[in-house]
């Protein structure tokens, strides 16, 4: 999360004075190259739909939905009738260009103008569209329409915890996960907890160059890719970051001590956490004592400015006759994030363990930080171990 801090050092989130309240969805189409978005009606699209979905072998298309699976035309004709007619969620029929009919609905929902929130949900893919580059370019069509024609700021995607092709999909293309819900809802007479993902207006241009580059005639022939999506977006964050500023990084000294402690204010912000100043000061003094085995680096800019800080300690090992080095603290701002803050501060650590005879560097995140996992993946190995704690 963006922050800045106020007059008691407390981090609070950026100002935003010309944010203005957000129109709702209209009913346009929305074209693409191998499909259209369509705002669904049940006269243009009801008997198209209900004959995609009749050629589904059974009726696992519906498991994780609040509606269906219907048993008959009449049934399912009654459902996109009242779909066609709701604001909110606000459907829209997925309609193959080439065959000009319609095989699937998704829509916008839970729909918050005041706060840029929307939803994209209630998708309806028959089996005729499932797996299909017209289902992939369908959800593209749809958050372009919400960030660049209607000015949303948040896009959010929300599915049942254990639906794991949903949650699959989400993160290919391009969602952040945030998190599971316990115990959010009851349906088809089951609880639900209910995972979360997101994109933000500040992630989507690399989302939409990845989306356009995977769609482009380079990489797709006759519906089928050439390298995936997920891949491509990957490899287009490594080229982003590699023009990046210089990252020096260095041992924090006395004169950081304001820029470290708003730094550390929003990691403490990040993780929840409350931490007395008496600790924070003990903290800090420790790391500026030589004769402690706790270490601070900040990295920073060509203009001095603290971008991000690693905390780490060495301990003595039952299983080594060299000490090992514990990263507890890694941190980069946000407006430095995909910048290379976070690997040059890690690889500063591993220089200095090496320096100083440790033969083991070792750190562990939040199973929930993806974005933190995303970055040790490529520069570490994950142990297996999983870690307990018990208060004394």
């Amino acid at each position: 999360m963006s922050f800045t801090v106020n007059s008691f050092q407390q981090p609070i989130g950026l100002s935003l004075p010309d944010w203005q309240r957000r129109p709702l969805p209209e009913r346009v189409t929305l074209n693409g190259q191998f499909c259209r978005l369509e705002p669904l009606s049940v006269e243009r699209h009801g008997a198209q739909l209900w004959q995609a979905w009749s050629q589904a072998e059974d009726s696992r298309g519906w498991t994780y939905l609040s509606v269906g699976p219907f048993d008959n035309e009449a049934d399912f004709i009654s459902y996109i009738t009242g779909a066609g007619q709701s604001a909110d969620p606000f459907h829209f029929a997925v309609v193959d260009n080439a065959s000009g009919k319609a095989l699937g609905t998704l829509s916008l929902m839970r729909i918050d103008p005041a706060n840029g929130s929307i939803e994209v949900g209630f998708v309806v893919f028959s089996p005729l569209l499932q797996r299909t580059v017209q289902a992939t370019e369908a959800h593209f069509l749809l958050m372009k329409y919400a960030f660049e024609v209607l000015g949303y700021r948040r896009y959010e995607w929300k599915c049942d915890s254990l639906n794991g092709p949903s949650r699959r999909a989400a993160l290919r293309f391009g969602f952040r996960f945030e998190g599971v819900f316990r115990q959010m809802g009851i349906y088809k007479g089951r609880t639900r907890d209910t995972a979360w993902f997101s994109i933000t207006d500040g992630e989507w241009p690399l989302v939409k160059l990845a989306f356009e580059s995977w769609l482009s005639p380079e990489n797709m022939t006759n519906g089928v890719q050439r390298t995936g999506l997920a891949a491509i977006r990957d490899a287009l964050s490594r080229q982003k970051s590699e023009p990046a500023r210089r990252v020096d990084v260095r041992p924090l000294t006395a004169d950081d001590r304001e820029a470290w402690q708003a730094l550390w204010q929003g990691y403490l912000t990040f993780y929840d956490a409350q931490i007395s100043d008496n600790v924070t000061d003990l903290t800090w003094q420790r790391m500026l004592n030589e004769q402690e085995p706790v270490g601070g680096l900040g990295a920073f800019d060509e203009q001095g400015n603290m971008l991000g800080f690693t905390h780490f300690l060495y301990h003595r090992s039952t299983w080594s006759a060299t000490q090992y080095c514990y990263l507890e603290d890694l941190f980069a701002a946000p407006q430095a994030r995909g910048k290379g803050v976070g690997r040059a501060l890690i690889e500063a650590v591993r220089q200095h363990a090496e320096a100083n005879n440790s033969s083991r560097l070792y750190w562990h995140t939040h199973e929930t930080n993806a974005t933190a996992q995303t970055l040790y993946d490529k520069v570490a190995q994950k142990s297996g171990f999983i870690k307990y704690e018990k208060a004394v």
